[in-house]
């Protein structure tokens, strides 16, 4: 054994002490239970798939919007068939008479019509909505069967309106100033629908007849609904009268 020149024996330390002390010492940041998460939690997360409950439930919210989806496309087309099978009529019933005529301009036959319903004394006026601001009663059809007489006092026409809502809009007001509450609309058969609803939209007090120009095609539905010009303007117009529709229901519900 060697011996220091202070004659001491050095301390060499017990290695199996200080490996211990090392060890514990460390022990803090080895422990297991020092690495858990700062909420307390034990454990890795959780990478379990979903229960079977979870997708059946998952299932059947597709298939009830599926369903609904489907009775609102049946809904939709049910309603545009019953809307052209209105729209494409060959035939209208004669009104009864009224304190007033009133037509909505911007379809083939319109004028004549009203013209007929007048000339046979079942409105007292006719009131021409929508025509050009430069249109005059002399430029009336010839062939209407109404007297110049009748032309001068009776006929009156509306230039402010430019589509359906403002044609019942100037409609109500004139029917307002005359004090009449019962007027026979004159207008065709596919738009009829979306007129009688914005004339009684702008006037709820007044009684409306529909009278729509009869159409001189006898050609079947089912041929006149397969032409392409035919279909595409009943449905655009079916879309804009569902529009209306909603505005209407929605002011109702706002009241």
């Amino acid at each position: 054994m060697n011996h220091l020149t202070d004659g001491r024996t050095p301390y060499l330390g017990d290695p199996k002490t200080e490996m211990s002390d090392h060890t514990t010492a460390s022990a803090p940041f080895a422990s297991p239970s020092n690495l858990s998460p700062p909420n307390g939690k034990t454990g890795t997360p959780s990478l379990a798939p979903k229960t079977p409950g979870s997708h059946r439930n998952l299932l059947r919210w597709l298939l009830a919007f599926a369903v609904l989806g489907l009775c609102l496309c049946a809904l939709l087309i049910w309603g545009f068939l019953l809307f052209a099978s209105n729209a494409l009529q060959t035939r209208s019933n004669l009104p009864d008479k009224a304190d007033a005529i009133v037509v909505v301009t911007g379809g083939k036959g319109r004028l004549e019509a009203a013209g007929s319903l007048f000339a046979k004394g079942l409105g007292d006026k006719l009131l021409i909505s929508g025509v050009h601001p430069k249109f005059k009663l002399g430029h009336l059809p010839s062939n209407l069967k109404i007297s110049s007489e009748k032309r001068s006092c009776c006929i009156e026409l509306d230039r402010r309106a430019l589509n359906t809502v403002a044609n019942a809009t100037q409609t109500a007001q004139w029917a307002q100033k005359h004090g009449y509450d019962n007027l026979i609309v004159v207008t065709s058969a596919y738009h009829m629908s979306r007129t009688m609803l914005e004339m009684r939209r702008a006037s709820p007090d007044i009684t409306f007849q529909s009278y729509s120009v009869p159409h001189t095609n006898n050609e079947t539905f089912r041929r006149r609904i397969s032409k392409p010009d035919t279909l595409k303007l009943l449905i655009k117009e079916y879309g804009k009268l569902l529009l209306a529709f909603f505005q209407l229901s929605g002011e109702r519900l706002a009241k």
